[in-house]
């Protein structure tokens, strides 16, 4: 009896870190897609909150022309963000159209959400 718990679980565990793992590969490929680059190379990205209203966030390093390579923050929104998606901390981003409103998003959608940088 055991033995089918324990497998049990690990199947529950299985099934969760493949949806987070899909939600991180999404978010890599809009964030692509936002900036047109495909080669990107991201890092310290971690997928924090539930499968419904969770976010990814992390860092991709951006070949920013006069400054050379800048590590960019992003966060991009399971649900989508109403369109308004991914949040970039870049100037040059669309969203969030106010910028001020990034820090804001940082610290509440990923740092108190338990991502670790």
């Amino acid at each position: 009896m055991k033995r089918i718990i324990v497998l049990a679980l690990l199947a529950v565990a299985g099934c969760n870190g493949d949806w987070r793992s899909r939600a991180i590969d999404e978010s890599e490929a809009l964030v692509r897609r936002q900036v047109k680059e495909p080669s990107l190379k991201f890092s310290s990205v971690q997928f924090v909150g539930d499968s419904s209203t969770g976010q990814t966030c992390g860092y991709f390093e951006w070949q920013n022309p006069g400054i050379g390579i800048a590590k960019v923050r992003f966060i991009s929104f399971i649900d989508g963000a109403g369109g308004q998606n991914p949040y970039i901390d870049d100037p040059s981003a669309p969203y969030p159209r106010i910028k001020s409103d990034f820090e804001l998003n940082w610290r509440t959608q990923c740092l108190e959400l338990g991502y670790h940088e």
